[in-house]
């Protein structure tokens, strides 16, 4: 399963993690993996590339270990449609593939 968790803080997204493989089918074949691995390459794309945010990028275990995170300031302001976007996205995928996709948020304390 692949887990995805939304940091938040004040309203505002802070990151997003995904963790693990969907395991829907085999490697090469899993749609539900092909749909998150698109969406955050398009995520990261549009905030480094087109947007130009300095966001923080950490990849690991060969990809089943991604994060993304917003700097503080105004790339986070303007980095936020962006997050939301994939968000929806992966929500309304979880919808459809729950046994092999889980999203949920944290919430931040404003103290840390």
């Amino acid at each position: 399963m692949t887990k995805v968790t939304f940091s938040s803080q004040g309203g505002k997204l802070l990151s997003v993690d995904i963790l693990g493989h969907a395991g829907y089918a085999e490697e090469g074949e899993d749609i539900v993996c092909a749909a998150v691995s698109s969406a955050v390459m398009l995520t990261h794309a549009l905030l480094l590339d087109v947007q130009g945010i300095p966001i923080d990028t950490l990849v690991e275990d060969d990809g089943a270990h991604i994060r993304i995170t917003l700097p503080q300031g105004g790339g986070l302001l303007r980095g936020q449609d962006a997050l939301k976007a994939l968000k929806l996205h992966f929500t309304e995928l979880e919808q459809n593939y729950s046994d092999f996709l889980n999203v949920m948020e944290v919430y931040a304390n404003a103290e840390d």
